[in-house]
């Protein structure tokens, strides 16, 4: 018999990438989450996980506007990280 984990762990509720860089992110690391959380097995993702970025140099126009018309986008800069804004 299987031993389920009391913290879901067999079930994906989101994947992230979390960027270092000096320019800001934009729209082709969110396409490159998205073309990875195709290829999660259907099981173990249920439903849509969400896609999480993080930039210490923050986001392009293109992305921003992208994740504020999406809910299964979450972007987080150094402004939100430590001041929740």
């Amino acid at each position: 018999m299987a031993e389920s984990s009391a913290f879901g762990a067999e079930r994906i509720a989101a994947i992230g990438e979390a960027k270092g860089t000096l320019t800001p992110v934009g729209m082709p690391e969110l396409e490159r989450l998205e073309h990875l959380r195709g290829l999660l097995p259907s099981a173990r993702a249920g439903a849509l996980p969400k896609l999480l970025l993080f930039a210490r140099s923050g986001f392009t126009g293109d992305l921003r506007h992208e994740a504020d018309r999406r809910s299964d986008v979450e972007l987080v800069d150094l402004q939100r990280m430590y001041h929740g804004e």
